[in-house]
Parts: C-alpha cells; sequence; structure tokens
C-alpha cells in the first residue's frame, strides 16, 4: 500500500508544474539568493537600543552592545505566536501563525516550496530547529543531531547537493571538535555557535565562487545563546549575545559584498525571573508569557530593501511572505495566515493564468509588457503608481492596480483545472481510503 499512495503523490502532484516568466520593468537592485539566519532563543529586548529587558520581578535587566546585528533594515515589533523551538521554526518558514512540525512537509507549505519552484537550491547549516520535516525541505543540511554541547554528533542529509557542496560540509563536519577542544563555560557556548556561522559562510562562498549563476537559500540556526539563557544566567546570556555579535559579521560582510539578502530573526526569545538568576526559560508557565520570550528580532539587509526602523506591530508568520517578497517570489504559501511588510523600494505584480492567456500590463495607456505563461512576474515597479493588468482568452480580464505594497492576481479558469489544495485534498482522501481498506482487510484475515 505504500507504494500504491508514493505513485499516486507523484502522479498528483506533477500536474501542478507550470512555467514561469519574469518580466523587470525598470532597473532596479535585487538580490540575487538568500540567507536566513535564525538564532535560538534570541530576544530582541536584550539589544535593540530601543528596548529595554526586566525580569519576572520587574528589575531592569543586562543589554549588550550589538552594533554588528542592527544592520539595514530594522523591525521594532515582532513577537512570536508560540515560544517553542520546533513550532517557532514551522512558523518562520510557513508564514502560518498555528504552524507545526508536520505541516512543514505538506506540499507547497514552506519557503522552501516556493523556492524551489523559482529555480534555487535550499541549503542548511542548523544546530537546531533541524526536526525531520525540515530537513526533507533542503537539498543539502549539515546538522547537529543530538545538541549535545559537551559531545555534538554533526550529520549532512542529502537530496540534491550541488557538486561540491557534500564534500565541503563534510569538512566542516570533521572540523567542529577542533573549535570546541579544552575550553568550558561561556567561551564554549560562544565556539559552538561560530562554528555554524564560520561554516554557513563557507558554503555561501563557495556557492558564490563555484555555482555563481545559482540560486539559493541557505538557512543558517545557531543554537547556544539559548543553551546559555537556559543554562548561564542572565549575564553570560548577554555575554554571548556580544559574541555572537562579533562571530556574525563575516557572514554579513558576504551577504553585503556580494548582493545576497541577509534576514536575521530568531524562534523565541528568553525570560528571567530576577536579575542574576542562574537560569532562564521562555515556553514554561511562568516565562512562555512574558514580552521578553516572545519579542524577537526581525533585521533585513538587501539591495531592495528600505534601510531604517519600521515601526508597527508584527508576528513571526509576517517573516515567510516578507522573505519572498525581497527575492521577488509570489506568497503562493498554502497556509500562511501572515502578510508581507512593506520594505522594498519597489513594487512587484505576481499573476498566475492559463498558460493560453496573454496578459499585459499598461500604465497610463502605454503597454508596457506582452507575454503568455502560468505564472508571471511583474518586477520593479515604482511605488505608489497605477497599472492596468488585462488577461486575453477564454476569458477576459481587466484589473486596476495601484501600486502600495506587492500585488497578487490569479486569471485562471475555474475549470481549467486542479489547484494545489484540490490535490492534497484529493491525496488525504484516498489515503485514508485505502488506509481503510487495508485495516478492513487486516481485520478479516
Amino acid at each position: 500500500m505504500k507504494k500504491v499512495l508514493i505513485i499516486l503523490l507523484l502522479l498528483l502532484t506533477s500536474s501542478t508544474a507550470s512555467a514561469v516568466s519574469e518580466i523587470t520593468i525598470n532597473d532596479v537592485k535585487k538580490p540575487q539568493s538568500a540567507i536566513l539566519f535564525i538564532v535560538d532563543g534570541f530576544g530582541s529586548s536584550y539589544y535593540y537600543p530601543e528596548l529595554t529587558p526586566t525580569a519576572l520581578d520587574g528589575s531592569e535587566l543586562s543589554k549588550a552592545l550589538a552594533p554588528n546585528l542592527t544592520f539595514g533594515t530594522r523591525i521594532i515589533d515582532v513577537k512570536t505566536p508560540h515560544p517553542v523551538t520546533g513550532i517557532a521554526h514551522s512558523v518562520i518558514v510557513t508564514g502560518y501563525s498555528d504552524a507545526n512540525e508536520e505541516i512543514v512537509g505538506y506540499p507547497d507549505a514552506t519557503i522552501y516550496d516556493i523556492t524551489r519552484q523559482h529555480g534555487y537550491v535550499n541549503l542548511a547549516v542548523m544546530e537546531t530547529g533541524d526536526f525531520s520535516n525540515m530537513r526533507q525541505e533542503q537539498d543539502i543540511i549539515l546538522f547537529v543531531e543530538n545538541n549535545s554541547l559537551d559531545k555534538p554528533s554533526i550529520s549532512i542529509q542529502a537530496k540534491s547537493s550541488p557538486a561540491g557542496m557534500y564534500e565541503l560540509m563534510y569538512e566542516w563536519k570533521m572540523k567542529m571538535p577542533s573549535y570546541l577542544n579544552n575550553i568550558s563555560g561561556v567561551k564554549r557556548y560562544s565556539a559552538y555557535n561560530k562554528w555554524s556561522i564560520d561554516a554557513a559562510n563557507a558554503v555561501a562562498n563557495a556557492m558564490i565562487k563555484k555555482h555563481p549563476d545559482q540560486k539559493f537559500l541557505l538557512t543558517v540556526n545557531v543554537g547556544e545563546i539559548d543553551g546559555g539563557g537556559h543554562n548561564l544566567g542572565d549575564d553570560n546570556y548577554v555575554s554571548l549575545i556580544e559574541d555572537l555579535d562579533r562571530d556574525f559579521y563575516p557572514l554579513y560582510k558576504t551577504a553585503r559584498d556580494n548582493n545576497i539578502a541577509l534576514i536575521l530573526t530568531a524562534d523565541h526569545g528568553m525570560s528571567f525571573a530576577t536579575k542574576n538568576a542562574r537560569r532562564g526559560g521562555h515556553s514554561s508557565g511562568k516565562y512562555t508569557s512574558k514580552i521578553e520570550s516572545l519579542r524577537i528580532p526581525l533585521v533585513i539587509l538587501s539591495p531592495n530593501a528600505a534601510p531604517g526602523l519600521v515601526s508597527g506591530e508584527y508576528g513571526q508568520e509576517d517573516i515567510a511572505p516578507t522573505l519572498l517578497s525581497v527575492l521577488d517570489l509570489p506568497d503562493n504559501l498554502q497556509y500562511a495566515d501572515g502578510k508581507a511588510i512593506n520594505i522594498k523600494n519597489y513594487a512587484s505584480i505576481f499573476v498566475k493564468a492559463d498558460s493560453k492567456y496573454t496578459v499585459s500590463l499598461w500604465n497610463s495607456g502605454r503597454k508596457l509588457s506582452e507575454t503568455s505563461d502560468s505564472e508571471l512576474i511583474f518586477a520593479g515597479l515604482p511605488l505608489n503608481t497605477s497599472y492596468t493588468l488585462k488577461a486575453k482568452g477564454s476569458s477576459n480580464y481587466e484589473e486596476q492596480v495601484s501600486l502600495d505594497s506587492d500585488k497578487q492576481f490569479n486569471f485562471k479558469n475555474a475549470n481549467s483545472g486542479l489547484n494545489t489544495r484540490s490535490i492534497v485534498a484529493i491525496i488525504l482522501i484516498l489515503a485514508v481510503i485505502i488506509g481503510g481498506i487495508f485495516v478492513i482487510k487486516k481485520i478479516r484475515d
């Protein structure tokens, strides 16, 4: 029965493939690739200049000086709906506020599904947040199996690795012991983080040099800011953030110098009961609703993002749509309830259409572009301008568009075929039916 379900899944999902036409209307700077840098347990309250962390008893806590972590576009108020590592990572990559680790494995649920559809390769170096479905989303991942600071076990999982990448990751797997030899305490926690940052920087540079035309999304997770918060107390937690600021700079420089979007965030923050507390927390009863556990950084460096501070309240679920917007990719995340934060210095129009339709974009009566494809991306459009979008085929569509942000349109005939949600529903229904038949057969036997 397992073979039947796999064949059924392949047959059904194969029909979702589509051609994409990307049309850049004006000469704009766009990132070639992206790095998503997730810091486990990193509360923005502990380093954002605008914020002041407090303990559960109301006492004011120390803050880190971290200038390298305040680059580019910085969103002041972003909160996680669930300050739990696996769930929060799921929210980050799906854009869905009630996501869990299972949903990450669903078709078209994550940023990785969207990037892969548009020619990206997905790479990862992760210390935490590397649950099974997260690993399955990567073309190749270097990860820590046991999350042990004392005796970390490093593994590599690959599906479709760019040439030379497996060998490079294996080299960095073997380097881990040299980072931790004969050191303990805060220095050991920082060295553990530094290993993953250095490994990620090596991966990014190898892609830039050996595969210059290959777009990539590199996901990086460092785990021991969280570990330090749990085990070393608030002062050492702040020291670890300052060490992270120092060790992060080479990766930041690689992104800045090579037209790579860099998105820095966290799964959740950290709270302490009192000043000088030896242990902190984020997901247990007394910590879970504390603002220091919920508020996370979101800092973005990209050639198409307007630098500066962004006010307003946002959720962790807004990160995935924002990342896709920065990359000029459509927000086709199947379960997302988050929205892109408007940080680009231009807008894009994303269109799904019957491939037999002719789609054209007009401005002030002048045709700017006309083409036929099942998915179209019109990028580089000035903000606060108006356009007319036309689609001609078995039915005719016309939309007036005022661009204050990215816009999405669907000109597909309702009867032209199954969409992804319909296919997923069919798969689930058939799986239940086949599973029921199998159970009945077992009972009869």
